[in-house]
């Protein structure tokens, strides 16, 4: 009989650390800041948690007719849809005034037990939504 023993994976080797970006909420949209964290650092979070409020450059609407205004800066929700404790950069402020390019790693999501850098890297995957009155 063939003993696989050795070859069973745990499941969390599986798990990766999932990189935390400014992501593109659209496909022209080039830079946002953070308003607010919605959760602390070394927080458990789970999947459609709201984590932050960003404002996002006027780019984010490619067309200007279809923006509230010429330099019109929507805000938007985003939720995570990974589980994990979240780590936030500390060299990244909050309501600090400053503007940050889509991409940049603001934080990461990893395992709640996990001790050491997992090799493993991948960016989150999220939602996001408009999160602005109604006029």
């Amino acid at each position: 009989a063939n003993n696989n023993n050795n070859t069973m994976i745990r499941p969390s080797t599986l798990l990766l650390r999932k990189l935390i970006t400014l992501p593109p909420l659209s496909p022209t949209h080039t830079s946002s800041r953070i308003l607010r964290r919605l959760v602390p650092t070394s927080s458990h979070v789970i999947e459609y948690q709201p984590i932050l409020i960003l404002q996002c450059s006027p780019d984010l609407i490619a067309d200007p007719a279809m923006r509230k205004s010429d330099g019109h800066e929507p805000r938007m929700l985003l939720e995570s849809l990974e589980e994990g404790k979240v780590v936030w950069r500390e060299d990244v402020g909050e309501d600090d005034g400053q503007w940050y390019d889509v991409g940049m790693v603001i934080g990461e999501i990893v395992e709640d037990d996990e001790e050491e850098e997992s090799e493993d890297v991948e960016e989150w995957t999220w939602q996001a939504y408009l999160d602005e009155p109604d006029e």
